[in-house]
C-alpha cells in the first residue's frame, strides 16, 4: 500500500485554491494540475508499506497527537520546487502556527524513525501542491499576489492511502487522529 500522513483541507479552502488554479490557467500556465479533491498538506510520505504496518502507524499517530490541541493555519505565498527558475512543482505555503505544525511533524517523524520506518531526509516544508511539471511559464510567479485564500483549523492528522482508480490518483483516509478541541480542558 502506498501511504502518507497528512492534513486534509476544508472544502472552502479547496474551492479557493481551485479558483486560484483556474486563474493561473487563464494566464497560460499548463501542466499536471492537482484536482480539487486531492489538495492537502503532506506531513510524511511513507511510500510502499505492507498492510500489516497499518496498526502500528495508527498507534503512532494516536500517541503523537492525542494530547495536541487544534490550531489554525492560513494560505500564504506561491512558490516552486526546486526554484522559480527551474520549477518542477508549483505550490502555495501555509503560515500562522508553523511552530505547532513543526512540533507535530517532528514528533511524528521521530516516532516513525524509532519504529523502523524509512523516511525521506529532506527538510519539512509545509505546502499544498497545485501543479506538477509546469509548462509555458512565461511570467515571474514569484511576484504574483495570491490574495486571501483563507484560514482554517487543523483538527486531525490523517493516514492516507494513495492509489489509482479509473486512471485517477485518489487519496483514501484510513485513520483520522483527532486533535483536542480548544474548548475542551
Amino acid at each position: 500500500m502506498r501511504l502518507f500522513i497528512g492534513i486534509d483541507l476544508p472544502d472552502t479552502i479547496k474551492q479557493n485554491l481551485f479558483v486560484f488554479q483556474t486563474n493561473l490557467k487563464t494566464m497560460g500556465l499548463n501542466g499536471a494540475w492537482k484536482s480539487k479533491d486531492s489538495l492537502h498538506i503532506t506531513l510524511e510520505f511513507l511510500g510502499e508499506i505492507p498492510s500489516e504496518s497499518i496498526l502500528n502507524l495508527i498507534q503512532i499517530l494516536k500517541n503523537c497527537v492525542s494530547n495536541k490541541k487544534q490550531f489554525k493555519l492560513n494560505i500564504i505565498g506561491i512558490n516552486a520546487f526546486p526554484s522559480f527558475k527551474r520549477p518542477h512543482t508549483i505550490w502555495v505555503g501555509v503560515g500562522r502556527n508553523l511552530k505547532t505544525l513543526e512540533a507535530i511533524w517532528n514528533e511524528v517523524h521521530s516516532e516513525l524513525e524509532n519504529n523502523g520506518f524509512i523516511l525521506q531526509k529532506s527538510p519539512f516544508r509545509p505546502h499544498i501542491t497545485l501543479l506538477s511539471r509546469p509548462k509555458h511559464l512565461d511570467f515571474d510567479l514569484s511576484v504574483l499576489p495570491i490574495g486571501k485564500l483563507g484560514d482554517f483549523i487543523v483538527s486531525e492528522i490523517i493516514l492516507f492511502e494513495s492509489k489509482v482508480e479509473n486512471g485517477k490518483r485518489v487519496y483514501i483516509d484510513l485513520f483520522r487522529a483527532n486533535l483536542k478541541n480548544n474548548e475542551q480542558n
